[in-house]
């Protein structure tokens, strides 16, 4: 049966009960802020119980086996949805162990509010089933970004940065609604489930010009999303806001926007294209490949010839979009049978990639903060040459992040690397594209070019002569927070490197999520019984005509 509005809005308001936790202690810190001013430890302490009750409210929500109607819901409690929102609160957690003490007390409870709603919205769009409410979960991380690139220090390197993320974030959000409008008029339909069951021929939906149609909303969706992952050609603006932002908003800003980037491709892209026409596939996979490799080869060789540590990872997080974008291609180029995924995966390869991904980039930054706490300079790669001789476990948690970056078994990043190359290997060849077994031989060759470059700063730390006074063996003031913080991400790589096991197990149950469409009959809670025409109902498209 259609599920009633009061029914679908109750379990809508249980699914999201984590996002609402969060979002109104958000909005609690930014009110009280003016009122209390009473230093950054405390709204830090508040804005880390606020993540932690978030935290329980997930796991209490997931647990429970509780969902909305796949074709009714705004937002969705699968494994993908529950994959990365725990990603994003445990990233959250190390966010704030990192930026604790990075802004003076009058600001402190704007600056952490600000973080918390981009938490929540990071969270909002792993959970969304629709392109609006998706939308809104991304520009809910972008405005409260503007805010953090400002707020710790002022000067005019920041205000550059951060007027050149906003009118470029502008410009990638028009972009990203006129591919939404595309779909949604292509089918008539808003909700992610639904669109990807009429796209694959579900309903009754006349479908004239849909690879036509189709192929426009990619390619707009595609440039929408190509911004906030930095893949090329939509990459210009990362070198110079990397370097002009704050060091802990660098480290926001190489993780969370990818992250959300990437889960919203898989949300919206994998389950339209593997199911779409096969012309729309090739389409969608001919782009992917191009801007793969472009980034790949582009990221990697000029990161070649940085010297500057900020420029370097923000070369090196575009080189790693293109990583990311070699999975896109190969989910892109097959129906991938949710029941059946086969040994690798292109969505699984991604979402796998991701978690390795953050707890490697947050690693890297917070030594550099930690550097900078201590009134170190940590700017260039020759200010940290002898690091291993006055902090010498600062340089293996370092060495760790960075080898892991590089690919190196048997850290966390050489499995994400893997089952990505893995799963572009085993792809069907596509009359007319290049090869996907070519593009992965061009990421193997770029993850080989990145290696020279991690490893050059692995060199400077562990051989390099030393540039430092002794007041470099003083103690942080960045203190036990941004320690801890570093020091689990660089446990967690090894780790989890060491047994990948029950990671990629949940990567392969988020992506099977992400890529099955519940056949109408099939789609209520809790083995309840719809019938395909309630179903339909809900979704029923206008004809394109």
């Amino acid at each position: 049966m259609i599920p009633d509005q009061s029914e679908t809005l109750s379990r809508t308001i249980l699914v999201l009960l984590p996002e609402i936790v969060l979002a109104l202690s958000a909005a609690a810190i930014m009110v009280a802020g003016p009122f209390f001013r009473r230093g950054r430890s405390l709204w830090a302490g508040l804005s880390a119980a606020a993540i932690g009750a978030s935290l329980l409210a997930l796991l209490a929500v997931s647990g429970s086996g509780t969902d909305a109607f796949a074709y009714g819901s705004v937002a969705l409690n699968d494994a993908l949805s529950v994959y990365g929102r725990f990603a994003f609160l445990i990233t959250g957690l190390i966010l704030l162990g990192l930026a604790h003490n990075q802004v003076g007390d009058d600001r402190a409870a704007e600056f952490f509010g600000a973080l918390l709603f981009v938490i929540s919205g990071a969270m909002l769009v792993c959970a969304a089933n629709e392109l609006i409410f998706l939308f809104v979960g991304l520009e809910l991380v972008s405005i409260p970004t503007y805010l953090l690139l400002y707020l710790p220090r002022r000067n005019r390197t920041t205000q550059e940065a951060t007027t050149k993320y906003f009118f470029l974030s502008v410009f990638s959000s028009a972009l990203l609604l006129f591919g939404f409008a595309y779909l949604y008029g292509l089918t008539g339909v808003s909700n992610l489930k639904a669109l990807a069951f009429l796209m694959g021929g579900g309903g009754e939906v006349i479908t004239t010009g849909t690879a036509a149609i189709g192929s426009i909303a990619v390619v707009f969706v595609t440039a929408g999303l190509g911004f906030r992952v930095a893949a090329v050609p939509f990459h210009f603006y990362a070198p110079d806001v990397y370097q002009g932002a704050p060091t802990v908003i660098t480290a926001l800003l190489a993780w969370i926007p990818k992250g959300i980037g990437f889960v919203a491709m898989i949300r919206v892209l994998t389950s339209v294209v593997s199911v779409g026409e096969p012309m729309l596939s090739e389409r969608a996979v001919f782009l992917a490949w191009l801007i793969a490799a472009a980034t790949l080869i582009l990221g990697n060789t000029v990161a070649l010839v940085q010297t500057n540590l900020k420029r370097l990872f923000a070369y090196s997080s575009i080189a790693h979009a293109g990583y990311l974008m070699v999975g896109v291609a190969a989910a892109f180029a097959r129906v991938e049978d949710p029941a059946n995924l086969g040994p690798y995966s292109g969505a699984e390869g991604i979402v796998f990639y991701l978690a390795a991904y953050a707890l490697m980039t947050l690693g890297a930054f917070g030594v550099i903060l930690y550097l900078e706490g201590s009134g170190e300079r940590a700017e260039t790669i020759d200010d940290l040459s002898g690091l291993s001789r006055t902090r010498p476990l600062l340089s293996l948690a370092m060495a760790l992040c960075l080898f892991s970056l590089a690919g190196v078994p048997p850290l966390a990043g050489f499995w994400g690397k893997f089952f990505i190359f893995a799963s572009a290997w085993t792809a069907e060849p596509i009359q007319g594209i290049p090869s996907l077994q070519l593009l992965a031989v061009i990421g193997v060759i770029n993850a080989a070019i990145g290696a020279y470059y991690y490893l050059r700063i692995v060199a400077a730390i562990y051989y390099g002569t030393p540039a430092r006074s002794p007041a470099a063996e003083s103690r942080s003031a960045a203190g036990w927070p941004t320690a801890m913080a570093v020091g689990t991400c660089a446990v967690l790589s090894l780790i989890l490197g060491l047994i990948p096991g029950p990671l990629q197990s949940a990567s392969r149950r988020a992506a099977v999520a992400a890529i099955g469409q519940p056949a109408p009959g099939t789609s209520g809670p809790e083995g309840e019984d719809e019938t395909e025409t309630d179903d339909v109902a809900l979704v029923r498209p206008r004809p394109v005509r």
